[in-house]
């Protein structure tokens, strides 16, 4: 692994202990959500979900 990736390990690391685990995961889990509730996310899932649905159609005929 390169420097960077165990720069943000130790980040991490540091963030949770500094945080406690529960809250830092709580914070995950709501950003995710928030992320997750953005129109622009929302398009492109069913986008990617329309397009899952035509290939597997398409390659069930």
């Amino acid at each position: 692994m390169g420097a960077l990736t165990w720069i943000i390990i130790a980040v991490i690391i540091l963030a949770i202990i500094g945080l406690g685990w529960q809250t830092f995961f709580s914070g995950i889990w709501q950003g995710a959500q928030k992320v997750g509730q953005n129109p622009v996310v929302q398009n492109l899932t069913n986008e990617a979900k329309d397009g899952a649905s035509e290939i597997i159609s398409n390659a069930t005929k």
